[in-house]
């Protein structure tokens, strides 16, 4: 049996989705539901599962930028971070900024990692794929993280990429 993953990239710049995107469908052995939200506002309503988003899936993993519009990801961190629902789901930063004050303050929000984007396409396509093999092979998530088990003849190709 393999599980079968949700994640939810809270991304503006479209570009930089289709990259994680692509990234993340090359590693073997996963399946993912890879849903793109391009701004704060969407982002929270998709989370508590408000208006055109009430039936949305609960992600296993969000891979957030900092700067979206509407709300910033700051926000978003901080209203995942406080939530009993959803503050065992690891937040991945992933952002342009590599400034000191940006990644301490996102991990004093608790962020989980923090990836920054680089402009060498193979590396931040490298630094992708090395935060699904960790996060989605190697680490442990909790059950809570609604994930499936799915039998791979029964496979449906049919995935959430928006």
């Amino acid at each position: 049996m393999e599980k079968r993953f949700t994640v939810l990239s809270i991304e503006d710049n479209k570009p930089d989705f289709v990259l994680l995107k692509n990234a993340l469908d090359e590693i073997p052995d996963l399946s993912l539901d890879i849903i793109n939200i391009n701004n704060g506002k969407d982002a929270l309503d998709f989370l508590y599962k408000n208006g055109k988003f009430e039936s949305a899936p609960t992600p296993n993993i969000i891979i957030l930028d900092i700067n979206l519009p509407n709300i910033d990801g700051k926000e978003i961190l901080k209203a995942i971070k406080i939530d009993e629902n959803y503050k065992s789901i690891p937040v991945i930063i992933f952002s342009t900024s590599d400034y000191y004050t940006d990644v301490e303050e996102m991990y004093k929000l608790h962020a989980n990692s923090y990836i920054t984007k680089t402009f060498d396409i193979k590396e931040l396509f490298h630094k992708i794929k090395m935060i699904g093999e960790y996060w989605l092979k190697s680490n442990e998530l909790p059950d809570k993280n609604n994930f499936c088990f799915i039998n791979r003849e029964d496979k449906n190709e049919d995935f959430i990429n928006r």
